[in-house]
């Protein structure tokens, strides 16, 4: 999660993620199991997670050049409601399949660290701008 201080991109002050992992991943950690819900056929989805650790690298070009970090903790809970229809898609070129539906999502987001703290608005304040929620197959699991 990136946080701006003016126009997006031209004062970032913080930049909180995982890290990038010895393979290459990066933007993507484990979380607790049950911190994920979804009733796709219902249109429900959420997603939660309490003082998550993360490194703060200040800006995107720090964070993907390995530069300094500060520990911090972020929490959020995020509520996906989808808009049917289920709509099933299937690119066999690019290997993936799944079903997918529109949706609305809200998000209550917070961060924590030494001599820091943000708190978002409130998640009924949330404008969703694009979301989707769904269940995907790809790569060694495309054919399974």
């Amino acid at each position: 999660m990136d946080l701006f201080d003016g126009p997006v991109g031209s004062n970032q002050v913080h930049d909180f993620s995982p890290g990038i992992a010895p393979n290459g991943l990066f933007w993507t950690q484990a979380i607790e199991q049950g911190s994920v819900k979804v009733q796709l056929g219902d249109g429900a989805a959420s997603m939660r997670a309490t003082n998550l650790p993360e490194e703060d690298a200040h800006t995107l070009l720090n964070a993907l050049t390995g530069g300094p970090t500060e520990p911090s903790t972020v929490s959020f809970d995020m509520r996906w409601t989808g808009q049917p229809p289920l709509m099933d898609v299937t690119d066999a070129v690019h290997g993936f399949t799944g079903s997918f539906m529109f949706s609305t999502v809200t998000i209550d987001w917070s961060a924590q660290e030494a001599g820091f703290s943000f708190v978002s608005d409130p998640a009924d304040t949330t404008s969703t701008v694009a979301a989707v929620m769904g269940r995907e197959r790809n790569g060694v699991f495309f054919s399974g």
